[in-house]
Parts: C-alpha cells; sequence; structure tokens
C-alpha cells in the first residue's frame, strides 16, 4: 500500500520487535516497513511473518527508504551507529534510546528537524500498558495510538521521570519471583504457585486502573483491615526501608539518564544518597 508511511527500524531487538508487533496487530498494516539487519534473527523472523516488511542491506539503507525512523539501538553503541548514518532533511526520528536527549540527538541526526523520543514497554506487543512519547508530533501519534496506553506529554523532563519508573519492570517480577519461591518452601508446584502469583497481581493492576480517581495511598487503606495481614505485612515493610529504598533507586536511575550517575554507582547498602 503506497500510500502509507514508509516506516525504517535501525537496530531491531526486543523492544523494537515488540512494538512492531503491536503495530501489526490483528493483521493490521499502519506503515511499510524496513528493517535493520543489525539483529538478524528478529529482523528475519518478522519479514517473514509481515509481507509489508522488509530488511535492508544495512542501515543507511533503512534511512533512504524511510521517512520515519526509528532509533532502537542501545545507549551503549548508538553513538557509532548514529554517526555513520546521513540522515535526510525530511526525516522524522522517534529515539527509543534512554539517555540521549533531544538536544544531543538534534546534533547526531542533523540536518533531520523532526526528532521524537517514545519509550514503549514490552506489553506493547499486546496493545497493553503505556507509551510515552515526547513531543507529540501528528505523524508519530496517529502510527502509535492504540498500542497501549499513549502518554503524550509536554516536556522532556516528564518522559524523562516516566521513563525512569520503568526501571522497576524487573523488579517486580523479581518480586514476584520471590513469593514463589516461598510458596515452593510451602511445598506448592511450582507450575501452580506461578500461576496463582501471576493471577493474583494481575488483579491488582485491574483494580488500580478500574478505580482510576482513586489514589494508590486510598488502595493501600482499602486492602487493609485494622489488625489484619495485609496491615502487617506493609507496615513491616515500611519499618524495613522498602518504600523509601523504591524513590532513591529511581532517583539514581534519574541521574544516570541525566548524565549525573554511571551504571557502575550504588546505592549504600544501609540507604542513603551518598556515592
Amino acid at each position: 500500500m503506497s500510500n502509507l508511511p514508509r516506516v525504517g527500524f535501525v537496530g531491531v531487538g526486543t523492544i523494537v520487535e515488540a512494538l512492531i508487533t503491536g503495530l501489526c496487530a490483528s493483521g493490521e498494516q499502519r506503515a511499510n516497513l524496513l528493517l535493520s539487519p543489525r539483529n538478524e534473527r528478529i529482523a528475519s523472523r518478522l519479514a517473514q511473518r509481515l509481507p509489508f516488511a522488509k530488511v535492508a542491506a544495512d542501515n543507511q539503507a533503512v534511512l533512504d527508504g524511510s521517512d520515519i525512523v526509528f532509533l532502537g539501538v542501545t545507549p551503549q553503541v548508538a553513538l557509532d551507529v548514529i554517526t555513520s548514518l546521513k540522515f535526510r532533511p525530511d526525516h522524522c526520528v522517534v529515539s527509543l534510546i534512554s539517555t540521549f536527549q533531544v538536544a544531543k540527538l538534534r546534533t547526531l541526526v542533523a540536518p533531520a528537524q523532526v526528532i521524537v523520543r517514545a519509550a514503549p514497554l514490552p506489553a506493547v506487543a499486546r496493545r497493553m500498558g503505556a507509551l510515552v512519547i515526547y513531543p507529540p508530533v501528528p505523524q508519530v501519534v496517529a502510527l502509535l495510538d492504540g498500542l497501549g496506553q499513549l502518554v503524550q506529554l509536554e516536556s522532556e523532563a516528564q518522559l524523562e521521570a516516566f521513563w525512569v519508573t520503568t526501571a522497576l519492570m524487573s523488579s517486580y517480577f523479581g518480586l514476584l519471583d520471590e513469593v514463589v519461591a516461598w510458596l515452593r518452601n510451602q511445598n506448592v508446584e511450582e507450575a501452580v504457585a506461578r500461576s496463582y502469583v501471576a493471577a493474583t497481581f494481575n488483579s491488582l493492576g485491574s483494580t488500580a486502573q478500574a478505580r482510576p480517581a482513586d489514589g494508590f495511598a486510598k488502595l493501600v487503606s482499602d486492602h487493609s483491615t485494622p489488625g489484619g495481614l495485609n496491615e502487617q505485612a506493609f507496615r513491616e515493610l515500611k519499618a524495613a526501608g522498602w518504600t523509601t529504598r523504591i524513590s532513591e533507586v529511581l532517583d539514581l536511575i534519574h541521574d544516570r539518564m541525566g548524565g549525573r550517575a554511571t551504571f557502575e554507582d550504588r546505592l549504600p547498602v544501609n540507604g542513603g544518597r551518598g556515592r
């Protein structure tokens, strides 16, 4: 379909695969896709599944054949990859690189003028969860609309704050894994434990979405019978510094995104912000 936008992807990793899968859910075609050969296994799999997706000869060929260009390479290699490419003035560049701000990208992708930052999550493959973008450029909004909750932000600072919170995804699954491990120690079969824990925590997320007017503090209260088990568990975790620790970790990730900290920086074992 020639009237559809030509969308290219430089870097085809897990997040880009999820994004493309969401774009094409239920057989929908929103664009003609051109894929980087950088990750041959994923790119070939997508091209075999989608008749309107092709693997380009190299990354420059992706740019040459696209109007909207997604940058999906990791921050560690992004500088080398981007500086080897020649952009056009009419390119719309959508960066999925967490630590590259618009000001930095502008010098790297010149003479391209339109630059968007986006933070899709793996659940976008199922058109679930949230996807934040800044700024809300109409052609990018139209492309991504409906892939979960599209959050259009007014400032780059807001985008980075939202992006920081996505660093807790693995921590969330780590929490669930600890709960499953405890159940296994109570002689519960692992598959049964995993199914139960996944269903329980999924229902909690659904409860929060079903009550958008309620703050999370109210949900804490509503799920804590005075003198009950939930009240005790939350009180003990809070006393152990669990809630404060989350804020400290988010601060550290925020510093890293802004170039004020590195991957090697750590919080002290006993808490606090000193490094």
